[in-house]
């Protein structure tokens, strides 16, 4: 009875003291919650909805296209060398003004030098002639004649010059009332006392004209000429009276033309000296090109000239013209050369946008440029030295050209390519493991943008994988080359051609089981293997390009061996309805809906925002297949839970998680007795569902009043 009341005494004083004001109290308590949730379906992880189809039976396949190759103009095809060709241009010709002398003696002053003469019979016709003015009269003939000479002063038009070519054109008109006879004219060059020429005139009637010829090519001469009557002899009147007019006169025009000389110091009158065209041809090898649209070029001409005068030059690039319509045509003046030297000047001229005929000047050429040169004197009025032999020299640089077009034939070519190249087919899937797929129907696509043919020849085609080694491409898809039609022009149109790759002609389906991350591929492609069967209508544009794409249609109907698929969700406590700071402890639950016909084992990391790991919640739970009816398809979904129990140092550490990275490794079953071995087609509804739910405890802290 003591024991009692003393206990009953404590108990009260508890009570007492647990009733005060500010007291506390402490008590544990679970809660039941969802914490995230993921599902890991084909459609849902892979982010190119161009890689996944799903076939009106809701199968899924996958379709993936890579371009393995691509040959192009504007690397491959043409390669236009800098081409550097001088030349030199003679001077065609080099012509001085036509100069005229007038000689003239009336009959009075021929009667006055006959007068003159030391022989009395002369001295007699000449008193006869001089007293008949304006009387008829017969004159009596008349013999040996002459006159002194007449001097014509050519400084203002040249010093010296040695004639290529020239005329002297005699004009002789006879106003004297008696005929002329056996009249006998010189030319001498004074400076050197030569006698360029005598010549005997034509006979000529009373009041009549006649003309004479006479060719002084290859004549010297100076600027001080004379010109002289040596002799002239008459017949007189033949007995018959006539009407002497001491006015009368005998006119000779002398006319001195087509002056083109082999070198002269002369006062060059301005005139066209050079008139050439052209042709420059580049070395394209066995390319033998009509026509091309530059889409860069520069065509540098320098030109070195000993004229001594000034030029004007006009450079014509024949065939070429911009998009306007407009010709490539440019003019530079080149000073004159010093005495016994030569000056040299340069233009560059930008042909980039000019479409330009390679034909050259007949049109039956290849790879030619033709350009004209005129070249003409531009009068300084200065006496100058220049000579036949004077030249232009000049050199043609055509750099940097690159084609936007090509048109004609383009050679044969045979190009190895030798590389490999990204297969990110499988990657975006499947992280690792290996597959045995059912079928594989693999193309190859050769999209040819040239008026070219080609052919194309596999040599190699190896699958490469990190986790599953090298798998090369057999079978006789391999054994021929690949036909490759030429595109059309205008408008137009790529020729495309498609080749199988198959089960039936090669092992590509081992190929690709082991899920290549690479392939490795060498290639020979040859252009116009049969030769100019174009007959030089082949071409191509600057983005012209033969491309060699693989084309890939896989049923996703496999065997999986370790296959991997992975997805990362939201995993932070702090987005849900729990008050995380009272978490002492608990039990995580992993619950999966598995509608795949195929094993699987989950691994589940949660991760902070840096992705660094901060608790892995299981590494080995196993997810049974679907159950499948007698056409090895999933029925219904199989469900599977798993609770991971986590303490207060766990607790601590998934608090600061903010993802959670999935990791499922499927393996096809091999205990179903109706499709065991057999690959397992996927259809779009398979999916595995992945739901975490906590059963947490806390420590619930209370005020009592």
């Amino acid at each position: 009875m003591k024991k009692l009341s003393f206990l009953l005494f404590i108990f009260l004083l508890v009570l007492i003291q647990a009733c005060k004001k500010d007291s506390r109290s402490n008590w544990d308590t679970e809660l039941l919650t969802p914490i995230a949730s993921a599902s890991l379906s084909i459609e849902n992880i892979v982010k190119d909805t161009n890689l996944v189809k799903k076939q009106s039976d809701n199968s899924l396949l996958l379709s993936y296209n890579k371009e393995i190759y691509d040959f192009g103009l504007a690397k491959q095809i043409i390669n236009m060398p800098d081409t550097f060709i001088g030349t030199v241009f003679r001077l065609d010709s080099l012509r001085i003004a036509n100069q005229w002398i007038v000689y003239k003696t009336t009959l009075g002053q021929m009667g006055n030098m006959m007068k003159a003469s030391p022989d009395p019979s002369t001295q007699a016709i000449g008193n006869f002639i001089i007293n008949s003015h304006q009387q008829m009269r017969v004159i009596p003939p008349i013999n040996g004649l002459s006159a002194p000479p007449t001097v014509f002063d050519a400084s203002d038009y040249f010093q010296q010059a040695t004639l290529k070519t020239g005329y002297i054109d005699l004009y002789i008109h006879n106003d004297f009332p008696i005929p002329i006879s056996n009249a006998v004219v010189e030319v001498k060059d004074l400076k050197t006392n030569t006698v360029l020429l005598t010549e005997t005139l034509p006979y000529v009637n009373a009041h009549d004209s006649t003309f004479k010829l006479i060719d002084i090519a290859g004549k010297t001469v100076s600027d001080q000429l004379s010109f002289q009557l040596i002799s002239l002899n008459s017949p007189g009147s033949n007995g018959n009276q006539v009407l002497v007019d001491t006015n009368d006169n005998f006119r000779i025009d002398i006319r001195f033309w087509g002056m083109r000389v082999q070198e002269a110091d002369a006062k060059f009158p301005n005139q066209d000296i050079v008139s050439i065209t052209e042709e420059v041809t580049q070395n394209l090898g066995d390319r033998k090109l009509t026509y091309i649209d530059c889409r860069k070029g520069t065509l540098k001409i320098y030109i070195t000239s000993t004229v001594e005068e000034q030029l004007y030059l006009k450079y014509v690039l024949e065939g070429a013209y911009d998009k306007y319509g407009r010709p490539l045509v440019e003019a530079t003046t080149v000073p004159p050369a010093p005495a016994g030297g030569s000056v040299t000047v340069d233009r560059e001229f930008d042909i980039s946008g000019y479409s330009i005929d390679l034909s050259g000047k007949d049109g039956t050429k290849f790879n030619t440029y033709t350009q004209t040169i005129y070249g003409r004197i531009d009068s300084t009025g200065q006496v100058r030295h220049i000579s036949l032999d004077d030249s232009l020299i000049i050199r043609y640089d055509l750099k940097d050209i690159a084609p936007n077009y090509i048109k004609g034939y383009a050679g044969r070519d045979t190009i190895v390519a030798n590389d490999s190249t990204d297969f990110d087919f499988f990657g975006s899937l499947f992280k690792s493991g290996s597959i045995q797929l059912k079928d594989v129907d693999l193309k190859f696509t050769l999209d040819n943008g040239m008026g070219i043919d080609g052919v194309v020849k596999v040599n190699e085609l190896t699958a490469m994988s990190p986790q599953n080694g090298s798998r090369t491409l057999t079978g006789s898809v391999l054994s021929s080359p690949f036909t490759v039609g030429r595109a059309t022009d205008f408008p137009f149109k790529s020729a495309v051609t498609t080749f199988d790759i198959n089960s039936n002609n090669s092992n590509v389906t081992d190929l690709l089981n082991i899920m290549p991350n690479r392939l490795r591929y060498n290639m020979e492609i040859k252009t116009n293997p049969q030769g100019n069967t174009g007959f030089y209508r082949d071409f191509a544009y600057l983005e012209s390009t033969l491309k060699v794409n693989l084309n890939a249609t896989i049923p996703l109907s496999f065997i999986a061996n370790n296959l991997t698929l992975l997805d990362t969700i939201d995993f932070n406590l702090s987005n849900t309805n729990l008050k995380v700071n009272g978490i002492t402890d608990g039990v995580i639950n992993i619950i999966t809906q598995n509608k795949y016909p195929i094993d699987a084992k989950i691994k589940v990391i949660v991760v902070d925002e840096n992705f660094v790991t901060v608790d892995t919640l299981t590494s080995n739970m196993f997810v049974s297949a679907a159950p499948t009816d007698a056409n090895c398809k999933v029925t219904q979904a199989q469900r599977n839970k798993t609770s991971v129990d986590v303490n207060q140092a766990r607790i601590e550490n998934i608090k600061r998680g903010r993802k959670a990275i999935l990791f499922a490794e499927f393996n096809t079953p091999q205990n179903n007795a109706a499709c065991n071995g057999k690959p397992m087609q996927i259809y779009s509804d398979y999916k595995l569902d992945v739901t975490f739910t906590a059963r947490f405890n806390y420590t619930v802290s209370t005020k009592i009043e």
